[in-house]
C-alpha cells in the first residue's frame, strides 16, 4: 500500500491474525496498538481496528470464499 486507509490497516491486521495463528485479543494490546501508530505516528485512535471489526472482517471474508466455493460446485 501506498497510503494509508482505515480499510487497509483492518485489512493488513486481519490477514496478520488470519494467516500468522494470532489470537484476536492482541488487537486491543496496547503493545500491539502502539507499534501501528509508530508506523504512522498521525494514526489516531479512532483508526485502529477493534477486536470486533478484525472478527467481523474475517468472519465476512471467510463467507465469501465459502458461498465462491459453494458457486463453483
Amino acid at each position: 500500500p501506498k497510503e494509508f486507509s482505515a480499510t487497509g490497516l483492518l485489512e493488513a491486521v486481519a490477514q496478520f491474525v488470519a494467516c500468522e495463528d494470532q489470537s484476536l485479543a492482541v488487537v486491543n494490546k496496547k503493545t500491539f496498538r502502539n507499534q501501528l501508530v509508530i508506523m504512522r505516528p498521525k494514526t489516531m485512535n479512532n483508526d485502529l481496528p477493534s477486536t470486533h471489526n478484525v472478527m467481523t472482517y474475517i468472519h465476512n471474508e471467510f463467507c465469501s470464499v465459502l458461498e465462491s466455493m459453494k458457486a463453483a460446485i
